[in-house]
């Protein structure tokens, strides 16, 4: 069975704890780092959920992880604010998944 696991503030991901999900507190962007390291050098299948503040920074090692087959990373959306990349992100997929862009681009 794949692991599920989150990453963040202490706060705002301690409720995923309650339902199973692996919790990894992050404070800055190198503790974030390092748990992409960590989950790029396991072989275990792994779905990581990254808040979207954290993903802005992380893109580099979201798109080295994707390239991977044994881990799908998952942007959560901010609390508050324009959701801009984790719709664009969940669009990619839906359209990667299914070969049709259901969502369809975001107008301005």
């Amino acid at each position: 069975m794949p692991k599920v696991m989150v990453m963040g503030k202490h706060a705002a991901i301690l409720p995923f704890k309650a339902v199973g999900v692996e919790i990894r507190d992050v404070e800055d962007i190198a503790d974030a780092r390092a748990v992409m390291r960590e989950v790029y050098d396991s072989e275990e299948k792994t779905l990581l959920l990254v808040p979207e503040d954290l993903a802005v920074d992380l893109r580099n090692e979201i798109a080295s992880l994707r390239q991977g087959v044994s881990t799908v990373v998952m942007t959560l959306p901010a609390s508050s604010g324009e959701p801009g990349i984790q719709r664009e992100q969940v669009r990619q997929l839906v359209a990667r998944s299914i070969g049709v862009d259901l969502m369809g681009r975001k107008k301005d």
